[in-house]
């Protein structure tokens, strides 16, 4: 059983840029579930810290951060378009270092996003991509309230080349 641990939710701000480029660049060489690898996010700190102001002074776009000891555990994002046709659709990015699965930080994380879209208001539609074989993931998002929209055949690539299944998920508001 792992040891209980203080986790803070928060939005990022411009000066975690470089914690945040560490931290995406650790969990795609962790993970066989994400879209990103191990070449990270490839985007220098300068350039993250524009992107974390820019997402901050939006409506329909966030970044959220789990914390534990000043340390990045898991980051959840909603991206969102600016036009007025499609504004209202979040799309979500979720990340959690392989170390601190299980502790519920995708549920803390998701639970801070949820309220923050419900306060809000602009986000009608959320949706995700997972890969079907990521059991736990798709348990944590069905928790949260998300529902199967799709199965896209060949929808990504496993670790070892084989094109895998991937589910395209929902949530509305």
């Amino acid at each position: 059983m792992k040891e209980a641990i203080e986790i803070t939710i928060r939005e990022a701000v411009k000066s975690d840029a470089a914690a945040l480029i560490d931290f995406l660049s650790l969990v795609g060489g962790e993970s066989h579930y994400l879209t990103m690898d191990d070449a990270g996010p490839l985007i220098s700190e300068a350039d993250m810290a524009d992107y974390l102001t820019q997402i901050a002074e939006k409506d329909n776009n966030a970044y959220f951060l789990a914390l534990a000891n000043g340390e990045i555990m898991g980051v959840l994002s909603v991206t969102a378009d600016f036009h007025y046709r499609v504004r209202h659709i979040g799309d979500i990015f979720i990340a959690v270092k392989s170390d601190s699965k299980g502790l519920g930080i995708g549920t803390l994380l998701f639970e801070d996003m949820l309220d923050w879209v419900k306060e809000l208001g602009v986000i009608k539609r959320l949706e995700l991509t997972c890969q079907k074989r990521n059991a736990a993931a798709v348990h944590l998002y069905e928790k949260m309230g998300f529902a199967l929209e799709a199965e896209k055949k060949y929808g990504a690539r496993d670790e070892n080349g084989n094109l895998i299944t991937t589910l395209q998920m929902v949530r509305f508001f």
